[in-house]
């Protein structure tokens, strides 16, 4: 009994049609894979800003204005009033982390000024130390202490003086405000001393108070 052959399959048809099964099958996974939202690129750490008193350097300038008043302590007999130029060349010796106290330094203070009552120039320089304290914001305290030495002609008007060389020891509180990194504007208030530490008689000398305004520059 004659069976006809089976009917065969073309190998192109069916490598076509396995294809297609393949792709059928994976294009749900690589459509659930595309719509998954890619994470956000992290965002870059700003700089951490450095507080507007700190410097990476040892050395600082500025320069101050001062008005000075004879007090009466003990007595006021020419009503000295003096108005004196500073200029100021400062070295950081030391910056502490903690505590009140947050800086020391020495600073060099020149006096270049005038007797505006009752005449005289004054011609000198003054070393201060200085400690300055924890700041609050971009403003710091500071109080120093130091002492002058000058030539002058105020003897030549104002009995309390005697000689061209005096000496000033003076100290005072103040304040400096940090308006831009490192830079600063600087209020001072000080209590001073003149006399002529007895190199001359009488030696009776004054007592007085100023106020200072100035600027300040903390060398990078």
């Amino acid at each position: 009994m004659y069976t006809p052959p089976m009917p065969t399959l073309d190998k192109h048809r069916m490598m076509t049609s396995l294809l297609l099964l393949v792709l059928a099958f994976i294009a749900p996974f690589s459509s659930m894979r595309a719509q998954q939202p890619e994470a956000p690129p992290a965002k870059a750490q700003p700089p951490t800003e450095q507080p507007r008193w700190t410097n990476r350097g040892h050395w600082n300038f500025g320069f101050q204005v001062g008005y000075g008043v004879e007090n009466a302590i003990p007595r006021n007999l020419s009503h000295v009033n003096m108005l004196i130029f500073q200029p100021q060349l400062g070295l950081i010796v030391k910056n502490f982390q903690s505590g009140p106290l947050r800086r020391f330094e020495l600073v060099n203070e020149g006096v270049i000024g005038n007797a505006v009552h009752p005449g005289g120039h004054m011609l000198g320089t003054t070393l201060f130390f200085r400690f300055d304290f924890k700041p609050r914001k971009n403003v710091m305290p500071f109080f120093d202490a130091g002492a002058s030495a000058m030539h002058t002609t105020l003897a030549t008007r104002a009995p309390e003086v005697s000689g061209t060389t005096q000496f000033m020891p003076q100290g005072g509180l103040g304040i400096q405000y940090f308006f831009r990194p490192q830079r600063a504007f600087v209020v001072e208030y000080r209590y001073f001393h003149m006399s002529n530490a007895g190199l001359q008689q009488p030696n009776e000398g004054f007592n007085g108070s100023m106020i200072t305004l100035g600027f300040r520059w903390l060398r990078r």
